[in-house]
């Protein structure tokens, strides 16, 4: 038996396009806080919980390599203590293994992140896998390389150890979050949006790297925070929560606040009420009679 629209209050209600992106928003007037901050509140607890596990995986894996003696199982035969070289050496190779953990449960966090704002499962899984892969091999990879050329700086050009350890430790902390920040944008708005996203994400994991840089420096002067690795654990804490954290809060700042633009980003919807109603929209010229 049909019914009429008066008894469905549902049937006149247009369905969603699925190829539109949208960020979900708690309903205007609900009382909620979160109407203005929710990206922001979704990517930092993202990142959040991105930089704690991070930081317990690389607490297993810590001093795995010690310099002169390879890895922790091998007997300590030699007597002569390690070269700076090789203190080095090992340390890239444990920082390796904490920043591969670092990249790629960054980028898983953040892809889902992506993906729960855009209110699709299955593009935050792809996000999350995309920023799963390469952020593990970034992270991994990235300290490797970078701190192989501070030291050589510091070694070879006299460059100050804290500004070639400060300027490896951004460059390394920029690349994870600009990958984590890639992975975010390809749930949320496809490959178009990458390029944004990765950049902002870029700008958080330095800024969070800076700010460790300063408070290394100033309260743990002796766990050696210019280095590859710190050698007491909360500066670690710190290094792992600051660039996770400024990754995800990049990343929900440039979306904060986004419906107070005059001009839609390419992964807005149209807002149908302002569209569809000239006379509602705040800006609209006055409608005249009879005008063409």
């Amino acid at each position: 038996m049909a019914t009429g629209s008066g008894s469905n209050p549902d049937a006149d209600v247009p369905r969603e396009d699925p190829k539109q992106v949208r960020i979900r928003y708690p309903e205007a007037g609900a009382g909620s806080t979160l109407l203005v901050f929710h990206p922001l509140v979704a990517c930092t607890l993202a990142g959040l919980a991105a930089g704690l596990l991070a930081f317990a995986a690389g607490e297993a894996t810590y001093d795995t390599f010690e310099a002169g003696w390879g890895t922790r199982q091998a007997p300590r035969a030699a007597t002569a203590p390690p070269s700076a070289e090789a203190r080095d050496g090992a340390m890239m190779k444990n920082a390796a293994l904490a920043g591969a953990p670092l990249g790629a449960l960054s980028g898983l966090f953040l892809g889902l992140a992506g993906g729960l704002l855009r209110g699709d499962s299955r593009r935050g899984l792809v996000g999350g896998g995309v920023g799963l892969a390469l952020g593990g091999l970034v992270g991994g990879l990235a300290p490797l390389g970078l701190h192989r050329l501070a030291f050589e700086l510091q070694d070879r050009y006299m460059v100050d150890t804290l500004l070639a350890g400060t300027a490896a430790q951004t460059a390394v902390a920029g690349l994870i979050a600009a990958v984590a920040g890639a992975g975010f944008g390809l749930a949320l708005g496809g490959v178009r949006t990458v390029p944004r996203f990765a950049a902002l994400a870029l700008l958080g994991g330095v800024a969070g790297a800076l700010i460790y840089a300063t408070v290394g420096a100033a309260v743990f002067p002796l766990a050696e925070t210019d280095r590859a690795l710190a050698t007491e654990r909360t500066p670690r804490l710190l290094a792992h929560l600051l660039v996770a954290l400024g990754a995800g809060a990049g990343l929900g700042l440039g979306l904060t606040g986004r419906r107070r633009r005059s001009r839609r980003r390419e992964w807005e919807e149209p807002h149908k009420p302002d569209d569809a109603d000239p006379a509602g929209a705040p800006d609209a010229p006055p409608v005249t009679p009879g005008a063409s």
